[in-house]
């Protein structure tokens, strides 16, 4: 399977985006952003059920994603090259088996993922990551990539054995928004691309 990118020219929206960040012009109102696998509304569903039973603080149903790349605070004028990014991803569907449960202990999450992530996803990511870095889009060094949806923040690790398998049809990226609310987070969608 080919993943690839045919991410057009954008040299006029870089040079802009280096101008805000040299000063040359008012910064423009910047927006959280990231890009995620975005679930279809039946899988969001089976994702919503796998938090019973889960003490912590759930993630809202309409939250639930896996993320791809975490963009921070971007320029609201570079939506259109970010949304260019995306689009121009030669990407196919492939299958996801939730089969994983997982507890980050530091930040207390609770997670769910694949134990063995397909290929498709990695390379996808891969070639999205190369392509944000092509684009002149500032990304902080990041670890390894280890796709997971996070169900619970502030939680307690899970005392009972995970016997859930949950198929997932990967065939929807979004560029997504991250606006503070109180007591969370709204995540907005602010592009999509079904594939």
């Amino acid at each position: 399977m080919h993943f690839g990118s045919r991410t057009p020219n954008y040299k006029t929206m870089r040079e802009q985006r280096r101008s805000h960040r040299e000063g040359d012009v008012e910064r423009a109102p910047s927006l959280r952003l990231f890009y995620a696998l975005w679930p279809d509304e039946p899988t969001r569903g089976r994702l919503e059920a796998l938090q019973s039973g889960i003490v912590g603080r759930k993630v809202a149903s309409a939250n639930l994603h896996l993320t791809l790349a975490f963009l921070g605070n971007q320029p609201r004028d570079s939506l259109m090259l970010l949304e260019g990014v995306m689009q121009s991803l030669i990407v196919h569907p492939f299958t996801l088996t939730i089969d994983a449960y997982g507890y980050f202990s530091k930040p207390r999450v609770v997670w769910v993922g694949p134990s063995t992530p397909p290929e498709a996803l990695i390379s996808m990511q891969r070639t999205l990551w190369q392509s944000l870095l092509d684009n002149g889009i500032p990304l902080k060094p990041s670890a390894d990539f280890r796709p997971h949806v996070t169900l619970a923040r502030d939680a307690e690790r899970l005392d009972r054995a995970w016997k859930n398998d949950l198929e997932w049809t990967g065939d929807t990226i979004a560029l997504v928004e991250s606006t503070p609310m109180p007591g969370g987070v709204h995540y907005r969608p602010v592009a999509t691309r079904s594939f």
